[in-house]
């Protein structure tokens, strides 16, 4: 993936904001900005350091091969530390007479305060201006994105005809992501969901033994990664016939979608999409029910700029990818989310998500 066009609007950034060198060490902001694949692992020790003159990967002998050819005809040069990676980059800036080094906000305070002592220059602090960057996607990113929402779409359909009562979260949860791997998935976007019953009520629950029951609502929220970007989706069954009241918040909820969506395209602030589908579910006199904003963005990172909350001050533009996921939980009883992942087109959207959002009964 050609990165050098993302490279230069930083560097424009950094001339704006008069910062002559930044340290990027967050992983996925490594890896939107050099662009390299096959390279950046979850156990990676690396940092990039951008200046108007030069652009440097630093990481240590483990990767020296793959990252050497994955920077072959691009602007990163690559530096492998012999011993400490920031100690030998810091004398290095210093050597060269820098003496301002910016640093991302999200760096922990831990590696803060060391390259702060090391660096013997003046240390400060930018907040997300890669993270900016990256909300808008570009074309090959949002075919990768797209490529993971099929992967997901395919495996809610595998899961239709697994599931059955007994079975527990666990031993379902195992079969999803066994299923996205063996449909092409890097791994899994995020860690789970898989939530029975009166666990469907805990937004984030983490799936465990609670074994599924016959008129339970499940709530299956999972997300694939293709070539490094993630998708996310949320569907919730009824394991047999669903009562009435199950019925009453499946249908406000899949309202709520629908509206969301229907506000979705450039332009419109974030709140006021939130709002969209927020005034629906609080028209069926449920809103203390819904306990979270409406959506967010969507990369190489499950969570991404922009945020569809409340309190959002955003507003959506063409070539976000985000989700549109209002939920209603009622505690010690169930829980009911759907969630759509799309891109932000200039009038209106385009849908990643297809799986189907009728209420389906197992």
């Amino acid at each position: 993936m050609n990165a050098t066009p993302r490279l230069e609007a930083l560097r424009r950034r950094l001339v704006a904001e008069s910062a002559a060198a930044l340290l990027v060490t967050t992983r996925s902001n490594i890896r939107y900005l050099t662009g390299f694949d096959g390279v950046i692992d979850s156990g990676i020790n690396a940092a990039c350091l951008v200046t108007a003159d030069y652009a440097r990967f630093y990481t240590d002998m483990r990767y020296a091969d793959a990252a050497t050819a994955a920077a072959e005809g691009t602007p990163w040069e690559v530096h492998l530390q012999k011993e400490d990676l920031y100690v030998e980059m810091c004398d290095q800036l210093l050597a060269e007479g820098v003496t301002r080094l910016h640093v991302e906000a999200s760096m922990p305070y831990g590696r803060f305060t060391f390259i702060s002592e090391q660096f013997r220059g003046a240390v400060r602090v930018i907040d997300q201006y890669v993270e900016e960057l990256r909300q808008i996607k570009e074309p090959e990113e949002i075919e990768r994105i797209a490529a993971a929402a099929a992967i997901a779409d395919r495996t809610f359909d595998h899961l239709l005809g697994v599931i059955k009562p007994g079975m527990t979260e666990a031993e379902l949860t195992l079969e999803l992501e066994f299923h996205m791997r063996r449909a092409g998935s890097d791994g899994v976007a995020f860690d789970t969901i898989v939530a029975t019953g009166a666990n469907g009520a805990r937004p984030h629950a983490v799936p465990g033994e609670t074994a599924i029951a016959a008129g339970d609502l499940i709530v299956l929220d999972f997300g694939a990664r293709v070539g490094g970007y993630c998708s996310d989706m949320t569907r919730t069954v009824a394991v047999g016939s669903a009562s009435d009241e199950q019925k009453r918040l499946y249908a406000a909820v899949l309202e709520a979608n629908e509206a969301g969506l229907a506000a979705v395209r450039a332009g419109i602030p974030c709140v006021d999409a939130d709002a969209a589908a927020r005034q629906v579910i609080e028209g069926h006199g449920l809103g203390e029910l819904f306990t979270h904003g409406l959506g967010h963005g969507v990369g190489l990172d499950v969570h991404e700029l922009p945020t569809i909350g409340r309190r959002s001050t955003q507003s959506l533009r063409a070539g976000n990818v985000v989700t549109v996921e209002p939920g209603v939980y009622v505690a010690g009883s169930a829980g009911v989310r759907i969630e759509d992942l799309v891109v932000v087109e200039e009038s209106g959207y385009r849908r990643l998500t297809n799986a189907p959002k009728q209420l389906i009964e197992i």
